[in-house]
């Protein structure tokens, strides 16, 4: 009994210990990553201010109209969530195929823009058309799942850079190789545990959020 207790409350240490080892390894990496994210908002939010009056209005025009399937019930949940995780999980997966495709390094950096780049221009969209309305938007209906999604492409966006990197360090270094299938297996298995997170975030988007949506919706309709 006491080993087990020992073991179980060694274990989560020992997790975060490997979790500050990978940040201190990565640090540049890390803010490389979230520099371009950074960008890809900026130029997100950017977007909406050059955008033409037309094309926003017509913008403006799809987000009432999704609004309003909140209240017409016409949107299952179901349907919300598997939308969503199908999506999340074609980016992850991108970005998992560019971490062992060495040339396919600037897609990495474009999947994190485009994360970016997204909430940005949701962002930005939402305020100017919305005013406060679109904050509290922003806040109870974007943001929630948005805490885990984007630390896991964070996260996901460095280790994927940090295994290309590794591998173009070892064809050079012809003298010191490296065990691919074994760091194969860590890089494979740290993107399933992302994937597993995504789930919850699906699951906040999914069940949480719209009930918030839907509350304020119904008063910019």
């Amino acid at each position: 009994m006491s080993l087990l207790k020992k073991g179980s409350l060694f274990m989560p240490i020992s997790i975060m210990d490997s979790f500050k080892k990978h940040i201190k390894s990565n640090f540049i990496i890390y803010f490389l990553i979230i520099l371009c994210l950074l960008i890809g908002i900026s130029v997100g939010g950017f977007t909406v201010k050059v955008i033409s009056s037309s094309h926003k209005q017509e913008l403006v025009a799809y987000l009432k109209g999704f609004f309003q399937l909140f209240h017409n019930e016409e949107i299952r949940n179901v349907d919300i969530f598997l939308q969503s995780l199908i999506n999340n999980l074609q980016l992850l997966s991108l970005s998992w195929i560019f971490g062992i495709l060495v040339v396919a390094i600037p897609g990495i950096i474009f999947i994190i823009c485009f994360k970016g780049f997204v909430i940005g221009f949701t962002v930005g969209l939402l305020i100017e058309q919305f005013k406060f309305k679109g904050i509290l938007l922003f806040l109870l209906g974007v943001l929630p799942q948005n805490l885990i999604i984007i630390p896991i492409f964070i996260t996901a966006s460095t280790i994927s850079l940090s295994f290309a990197l590794m591998l173009i360090k070892n064809k050079l270094n012809k003298s010191k190789q490296i065990n691919f299938y074994k760091q194969f297996l860590i890089y494979t298995t740290s993107y399933v545990v992302l994937a597993l997170l995504i789930l919850i975030a699906v699951s906040i988007e999914t069940f949480i959020s719209p009930i918030f949506m839907k509350i304020i919706s119904g008063y910019i309709q």
